[in-house]
């Protein structure tokens, strides 16, 4: 099969695609020895696990006050619309 020949083609070059890689990103996974992986200690939290706790309530408060607000504003457009 050839390339299709169009009749409203005059050639220009919109955009050259040349250097283009047609192959999807490779994504190395980094690696370490093993003398490595056995003196780093694990990450510790910044956080205690009360504050913890807070961050996470407040933020689903704060998410949950967002929802009420649409479902409120949703209520009344639909209040308003049976009204007409």
């Amino acid at each position: 099969m050839g390339k299709k020949v169009y009749e409203d083609d005059d050639q220009r070059v919109i955009a050259d695609m040349s250097d283009v890689s047609h192959r999807a990103p490779r994504f190395h996974a980094r690696t370490q020895s093993i003398s490595d992986a056995s003196d780093s200690q694990p990450k510790q939290s910044p956080f205690s696990s009360e504050e913890r706790r807070l961050y996470v309530f407040a933020a689903l408060k704060a998410a949950l006050l967002i929802g009420l607000a649409f479902l409120g504003g949703l209520g009344l457009v639909i209040w308003l619309i049976t009204l007409l």
